[in-house]
């Protein structure tokens, strides 16, 4: 006997009573009454889970990076720090060495004799470059008022014993002091400190030889 002949004789048009179908949806299984929108929500949770896991994984991995490029560049620093000391070690030796020596002045002390006086003036005369030096021995010392200036520097070239054998033109028993080469240094100095004229260096010049038995006098007694 087929269905529909179960169906008239059971005198139905196939159709399920409420209270059958009440007892079909208690008889269904979890997974067929939740559905298949159920098992898509659960599929899409894993697949950000395994995201986030996949993130998180490629965090920790530019982490160690960056802590291993951090060390890197911490002593790639101290390197340089360490490469700065030794070239500024090196850099200050070489120029000890290199440094050039300071010339001994040409006026040590003044000349107390003619004949060591005379030795100055031969090696000038010899010499251009020498006379240069002096020149410019003669220029770095201090002084601002040029007379003072004058008496001061004479009294380092040359002692008044030696002095009171000079004067500024000469004499029949004196030599000219204006026209030797120390004298020529000395005004040459001298025009570069003051910009001035040779008469206040002559004047200042003829006056300290002047009074230079005076003063060698006065000191031997």
């Amino acid at each position: 006997m087929d269905n529909y002949t179960e169906m008239y004789l059971d005198g139905s048009d196939g159709e399920k009573t409420p209270s059958e179908l009440n007892d079909d949806r208690e008889n269904m299984p979890l997974s067929d009454y939740l559905g298949p929108n159920r098992n898509s929500r659960k599929n899409e949770n894993n697949g950000e889970i395994d995201m986030l896991k996949k993130i998180l994984s490629n965090t920790v991995e530019i982490m160690q990076s960056l802590k291993g490029l951090t060390s890197r560049i911490e002593k790639l620093e101290e390197d340089n720090k360490k490469m700065h000391c030794r070239q500024l070690t090196e850099l200050s030796m070489t120029q000890k060495l290199i440094k050039p020596k300071k010339e001994s002045p040409i006026l040590k002390s003044p000349c107390n004799s003619v004949e060591e006086f005379k030795k100055l003036e031969d090696n000038l005369m010899k010499s251009p470059e020498l006379n240069e030096k002096l020149e410019d021995e003669i220029f770095k010392h201090e002084g601002t008022d040029p007379s003072k200036f004058v008496r001061s520097m004479w009294r380092k070239i040359l002692s008044d014993n030696v002095a009171s054998q000079y004067s500024w033109k000469g004499t029949a028993k004196k030599k000219a002091i204006d026209i030797m080469a120390v004298t020529n240094a000395f005004r040459g100095a001298y025009n570069r400190k003051f910009l001035g004229s040779d008469k206040e260096f002559g004047r200042a010049t003829v006056k300290w030889f002047q009074t230079a038995k005076e003063r060698h006098s006065k000191k031997k007694k």
